[in-house]
C-alpha cells in the first residue's frame, strides 16, 4: 500500500518498485524460480565486474565525499578511515588498511604522508592537515571538489572533440551511402534493360 501511495504521488522510487512488483506477478507462479535465478545472477555478475573493475578518479571522490560524514559528525581520523573503506573500492580499502597498519607504528600523520596510489594525494593533503592543526574537513572536501573539476573539463574536452573524432566514420559511412542513392537506380535500371535485352534474344 505504501509503494501504491508513493505511486500514485508520482515518485520515481515507488514507481519503479511497483512496476517491479506488477512485474513479478505477471510471471506465472511455476516460472518464479527462473525469475529469482536471473535476479541473483545479474546480481553477482554486477558485483564481480564491480570488483575487477580498477579503481578510477570517482572512486576517490566517492571515497572523500563519505569521509567527510563521519569527520563532521566527531568521530576520529582513524575511525572514520576505517568506517568508510567498508563501502569503498577494494583497491581503496587495501591502501586504507596499508595505511592504518602503517599508522599504528610510525603514527597516522606520518603513515598518510608516505602512502601512495590512488588515495596518495589525499592522504597527503589530510597528513599535512592533521599535522598543521587546520580543518581536516576542509582538506578532503577542497580535494574532492579539485577532482570533480578536473573531471568534469576532461569530460567537456572529450565532448568537444567529439565532432572531429565521428568526423571520419561517419563521412566512411554517408559518402558510400550517397552514391549508392544517387548512382543505384540509374545503375540497377541499366542492368534491368540488358537482362531483359538477353532474355528476349
Amino acid at each position: 500500500m505504501r509503494l501504491g501511495a508513493q505511486w500514485l504521488r508520482g515518485t520515481g522510487a515507488g514507481r519503479s518498485y511497483f512496476w517491479v512488483l506488477v512485474g513479478v506477478m505477471a510471471i506465472p507462479f511455476r516460472w518464479w524460480w527462473l525469475a529469482g535465478l536471473g535476479a541473483i545472477s545479474l546480481w553477482s555478475f554486477g558485483r564481480l565486474r564491480s570488483r575487477r573493475r580498477p579503481a578510477a578518479t570517482e572512486d576517490v571522490i566517492r571515497f572523500g565525499r563519505l569521509l567527510v560524514i563521519p569527520l563532521t559528525g566527531g568521530l576520529s581520523l582513524s575511525n572514520s578511515l576505517m568506517m568508510v573503506s567498508r563501502e569503498a573500492h577494494p583497491q581503496l580499502r587495501i591502501e586504507v588498511s596499508q595505511a592504518l597498519r602503517q599508522g599504528r607504528q610510525i603514527g597516522l600523520a606520518r603513515a598518510l604522508a608516505a602512502s601512495g596510489g590512488h588515495l596518495g594525494e589525499l592522504f597527503g593533503r589530510m597528513a599535512g592537515a592533521q599535522a598543521s592543526g587546520s580543518s581536516v574537513v576542509r582538506a578532503v572536501t577542497t580535494h574532492v571538489d579539485n577532482l570533480h573539476y578536473q573531471t568534469r573539463m576532461e569530460a567537456l574536452s572529450r565532448i568537444r572533440s567529439l565532432p572531429v573524432t565521428l568526423a571520419v566514420p561517419l563521412t566512411l559511412l554517408i559518402v558510400p551511402g550517397f552514391l549508392l542513392a544517387l548512382v543505384g537506380p540509374p545503375v540497377a535500371t541499366r542492368v534491368a534493360e540488358m537482362l531483359t535485352g538477353l532474355i528476349g534474344t
